[in-house]
């Protein structure tokens, strides 16, 4: 792994080991998209599901949900903390999946150990792409189906676009995936067959501006909202409130839109 990768690596850690407590408060962005995950997957009772970038289960749960006692889930996150809360849920509803801290690229489980891969809102912080699609691929029984999301629409897009009108700087995930065409395409390179990629869209109800920040910081963003000072911090804070909150309303909506791509080994 070159120094690059292994840092790039490190600061995702980093970033949503910081994040895990605060990740998908509010509406459930992820969740509700989790779940959208789970019902395209078609999985079975007797399924043997692997969960990658399970974050705070999103797609866990609901994947245990439809488990009889033949099947099983196994999430893994390269995030000590997403793992660790993931499976104080998992002890607390009495589901007997666990999560266990794993590189996404370097899968240590078997050929053909499972029925399903799911892969919810990860891909674009995977370095090589392509080989962490190969290890999908290399685990997955043949027939098997690969179900990925990435985002068009961020959850926190009106934020993005206050900071973008500011001028400030921000970090995105340099695999940033928001086209079907693009999503396609990487899964059939990677040699997935019956390729399909469809849109999503939801809208999710915020209580107020300080609710979405709050979500804001249990994303990507949250290392450049840290990092700034409060003047800055109180600029984008009314740039937000100037977006979202037209007419003095204090609730407002924001639609978030996914893409989930399926394919098969």
């Amino acid at each position: 792994m070159d120094s690059e990768a292994t840092a790039q690596k490190a600061r995702v850690r980093a970033q949503f080991d910081t994040a895990a407590l605060e990740y998908d408060t509010g509406p459930g962005c992820f969740a509700y998209f989790g779940r959208r995950l789970v019902e395209s997957a078609e999985i079975l009772p007797d399924h043997r599901v692997l969960d990658v970038a399970t974050g705070r289960g999103a797609a866990f749960f609901p994947t245990a949900e439809l488990l009889s006692s033949a099947g099983e889930i196994v999430g893994i996150d390269l995030s000590d903390e997403m793992v660790c809360a993931t499976n104080a849920e998992a002890s607390r509803r009495g589901v007997p999946g666990r999560a266990q801290v794993m590189d996404a690229e370097h899968l240590v489980f078997k050929d053909a150990a499972f029925d399903r891969v799911l892969c919810g809102f990860g891909i674009m912080f995977f370095p090589d792409q392509l080989h962490a699609l190969g290890e999908f691929q290399r685990v997955l029984k043949s027939g098997g189906l690969l179900a990925v999301s990435t985002w068009r629409v961020a959850q926190i897009s009106e934020i993005l676009a206050a900071v973008d009108e500011l001028g400030m700087k921000r970090e995105q995930a340099p695999g940033w995936i928001a086209e079907p065409e693009k999503l396609s395409s990487l899964l059939t390179r990677a040699g997935f067959t019956d390729v399909s990629v469809r849109i999503e869209s939801h809208s999710f109800k915020y209580v107020d501006v300080e609710e979405y920040w709050q979500q804001a910081r249990g994303t990507g963003l949250r290392r450049t909202l840290d990092n700034l000072d409060p003047g800055d911090a109180e600029r984008l804070l009314t740039a937000l409130r100037r977006r979202v909150c037209s007419g003095g309303a204090k609730g407002f909506s924001s639609v978030s839109t996914a893409l989930i791509g399926l394919g098969r080994r």
